[in-house]
């Protein structure tokens, strides 16, 4: 997933009553995805084509083997609690930021690239969406963003803060502009789809 990763910080911001912030919800649901693109940056995950311009979800290349892979991922997840609960001396807060790592693991074995248990070599987990059936993998992570919106918004209600029409439709057109818009970029590069828009216009 890219953008969907940010839907289910909704939901345990919502949860302690807006007590923390938003965005240690938001932080939490992305580790592994701000780890891979240090680890990117460092050469070490490599990833190609090296310009986003030139990549298709489908045609990208990438290595996620610290970032990614479910046993670094476990830790991850063990480390970012004992932060939180340091920072902050919440059991049930530490344990939310931490399942929400394994929560952006989980997701990418549904919508995402191959990802191995524990090294290259390792036996692989995940459906590698991306490559076998990126458009739906979109729509997929499209579907489960509204649904993660539609629980929050259940959830706000119930706690009498219901959100307003005019947030409810920023959420719903941040998360569906957002997801929708790499449809085309799925099997096309960007690259490809200005050169054609220019030869049409």
């Amino acid at each position: 997933m890219i953008l969907g990763h940010y839907a289910p910080a909704l939901i345990p911001y919502s949860r302690f009553e807006r007590k923390y912030p938003v965005t240690l919800f938001l932080v939490c649901a992305n580790i592994p995805e701000f780890i891979w693109l240090l680890l990117a940056f460092l050469g070490i995950e490599v990833t190609t084509p090296a310009s986003f311009l030139d990549a298709t979800l489908s045609g990208l290349q990438v290595k996620m083997i610290y970032s990614h892979n479910l046993i670094p991922g476990f830790f991850q997840a063990i480390i970012t609690a004992i932060i939180v609960e340091f920072i902050y001396s919440d059991r049930a807060l530490s344990f939310w930021c931490g399942g929400l790592v394994m929560l952006h693991i989980a997701c990418d074995a549904v919508v995402g690239y191959d990802h191995q248990i524990m090294g290259e070599s390792s036996p692989v987990f995940t459906l590698n969406s991306y490559r076998n059936f990126p458009h739906t993998a979109v729509l997929i992570e499209f579907v489960f963003s509204f649904l993660c919106i539609y629980y929050f918004d259940r959830l706000e209600r119930k706690a009498g803060r219901e959100i307003t029409s005019k947030q409810r439709r920023i959420l719903f057109a941040f998360f569906g502009i957002g997801i929708l818009v790499w449809l085309p970029a799925a099997t096309t590069s960007i690259n490809e789809i200005l050169g054609f828009l220019k030869r049409a216009y």
